[in-house]
Parts: C-alpha cells; sequence; structure tokens
C-alpha cells in the first residue's frame, strides 16, 4: 500500500479519511452551480465531496 498516496486523501485536522458518503460542501455546490451553468451543463444537488470534486475539476476543463 503506498503511504504517501493514502497521506493524500487523510483530512489533516481528523487524521483520517473523509468519509466518501459525505455531501458535497456549500462551497463546492457554489463553484459547481456557477461552473454547471458557464458551461451549459446540468446540476446535480445530490453529489458527495468526492463526486463533486471530481465534476468541479472536469467542468473547469471545460470552461476555462
Amino acid at each position: 500500500m503506498n503511504t504517501a498516496a493514502n497521506a493524500a486523501r487523510l483530512d489533516p485536522a481528523l487524521d483520517v479519511p473523509p468519509e466518501p458518503r459525505q455531501p458535497m460542501t456549500a462551497e463546492q455546490e457554489a463553484d459547481l452551480r456557477a461552473l454547471s451553468e458557464r458551461a451549459g451543463e446540468p446540476f446535480d444537488p445530490d453529489l458527495t465531496q468526492q463526486e463533486a470534486d471530481q465534476r468541479i475539476e472536469l467542468l473547469r476543463a471545460v470552461v476555462y
């Protein structure tokens, strides 16, 4: 197991991995909503934090 890769996924405040089913944060929601509008893509309010991060990264590549 790659400890460096695992360390990158740890929450530094809790020293544990983030909960994979945690809903997206308000900041993620705002970013995702704005990027979705700019890209003409539908906004999904039910994404997890991980899914939202992935979607934001994808939309930033499309919009910018």
